[in-house]
Formats: C-alpha cells, sequence, structure tokens
C-alpha cells in the first residue's frame, strides 16, 4: 500500500450479515480520507469526509487495494484532492458515497461499483420479468405458454414457473456479482460472472419444471429458461438508460 491508493475493507450492512465494501484514500501517513456516515447504523442520516487512523478505518478488517478503475491522476493529486475535501458534509449510501467519493478522488468520476450492480440487477429483474409477463399475454387466455421439442415432449411453462426463473436468475447474478467484485476482480469479469450465474439459475430453475415430461422435457425446460434470461438481457442494458441518477457534472466534488 502506498500515497494515493484507494483502500478498502468489509463491513457488514447495519443490523445484517450482508457484506459491503467500505472506500478510502491512503494519504501515506497512516492516515486515510474517506466518506462516511455520522452513524454506521444510521447511513441514511447524513455524515461527511473525514480523515482517521488507518486503524479506525479499517476497524479490524483486512485492509485491500482498488485498482479498477484505473487512476487517471498521479499519487500526489489523488491525495491532494481528499484532504481538500476533508470537513465536507453529506453522505448517502446510494448517491454519494464512500466508494463514490474514492473513485472522484483517483478518476474524477463520480461512481459507485457496488451501487451499479445493484441498480443493474433491479433492471434486469424488472425487464425479465416483464419479458415473461408479455410472452404470457401473447399466449392469449393459454393458462401456460407451451413448448415442443423436437422429441415431441410437450412441457407447459406459467408465469408461476416463468417468473421464478427470472427472480432466481437475478439473485445468483447479483449475490456471484457482488462477490466477485468484492474479491477485487474489474467490473467486466464480474459482471460476466454474474451474467453467467444467472443463466445457470434460470436454466435449472425451468429445467426443474420440465421434469414430470421426462429428460427431454427437463432439457426443454431448460431451454425455455435460458431463453427468459437471454431474452431479457436486450431490454435490461437498455432500461439503466432511462433509470440511471444524475451524477456530479464535470470534475468537482458533489456540493453538500
Amino acid at each position: 500500500m502506498a500515497r494515493g491508493d484507494r483502500l478498502r475493507v468489509e463491513r457488514r450492512l447495519a443490523g445484517s450479515n450482508l457484506p459491503y465494501m467500505h472506500h478510502g484514500i491512503d494519504v501515506g501517513d497512516g492516515t486515510v480520507v474517506h466518506a462516511r456516515p455520522d452513524d454506521f447504523r444510521r447511513p441514511l442520516d447524513g455524515g461527511s469526509i473525514v480523515r482517521t487512523s488507518r486503524a479506525e478505518f479499517a476497524d479490524g478488517a483486512a485492509v485491500l487495494v482498488t485498482t479498477d478503475p484505473p487512476a487517471a491522476f498521479p499519487p500526489g493529486e489523488i491525495v491532494a484532492r481528499a484532504l481538500a475535501s476533508v470537513g465536507r458534509p453529506g453522505y448517502c449510501p446510494v448517491a454519494d458515497n464512500c466508494e463514490h467519493f474514492a473513485t472522484w478522488c483517483a478518476t474524477g468520476a463520480h461512481a459507485s461499483r457496488q451501487v451499479e450492480i445493484l441498480r443493474s440487477r433491479l433492471g434486469g429483474l424488472v425487464a425479465r420479468t416483464a419479458a415473461v409477463v408479455s410472452a404470457r399475454m401473447a399466449a392469449g387466455a393459454a393458462e401456460r405458454v407451451a413448448v415442443r421439442t423436437a422429441l415431441g415432449t410437450t412441457v407447459r411453462l406459467g408465469l408461476r414457473t416463468l417468473v421464478p426463473a427470472a427472480i432466481a436468475g437475478e439473485a445468483a447474478a447479483l449475490a456471484t456479482e457482488w462477490t466477485t467484485h468484492h474479491a477485487g476482480r474489474s467490473a467486466e469479469e464480474s459482471r460476466r460472472a454474474g451474467e453467467a450465474a444467472g443463466l445457470a439459475a434460470s436454466a435449472l430453475t425451468c429445467g426443474l419444471a420440465g421434469l414430470p415430461a421426462g429428460p427431454a422435457g427437463a432439457v426443454t425446460g431448460a431451454l425455455a429458461g435460458a431463453a427468459v434470461w437471454l431474452g431479457g438481457g436486450a431490454v435490461a442494458r437498455a432500461l439503466p438508460r432511462l433509470v440511471r441518477a444524475p451524477t456530479a457534472g464535470g470534475d468537482q466534488p458533489r456540493s453538500p
């Protein structure tokens, strides 16, 4: 670890066992500048940019270095940007959190990969559920969508199977992408891992639903689950452009 590094430590969401990463900037003298809530138990109640010892920042957890996205400024400038913000009030876990601040110090972009993952997976769930409901409506009055295999086996999959498949897929994708990101993998690597896990979970859910029709039914169900996942993918990729929250303009930290 060196001056200007982006540091991260694992913390737990207040009142739960859900992990998240807390980020800061290494000043190089044993202190770290980071954005934090005034009370970690009430993160929505506001906070500020503080300079603390590395031990206080770590709070007993292992300290890791973040390198993605790559820094756009030299170490001295990263530290200067961080120190100039010490004392600035204002904190929001969704729009102005510790990762937003550390990323801005190093790259000039006000971004949080953790927030992006949550937003992307929520958008994916909406898109894929909408795709399932649309397919159901296109089937008219039929209670279920009938899928016939090349072997002549018919598998009927209704909303009670397809919607849970979409939910299971997004849950698996979220867990995998979140874990992979926390392990230090790049944004693209964590996205690919999440998508692969989501595809597998969606296919497995529908494959189990088709199992009563035999092996051919299980295969057909799995293919239908994969189609649900992939069919909603294009919409899921387009949705963030419609729901993306405004970010700070230019190369300036967010104002209080």
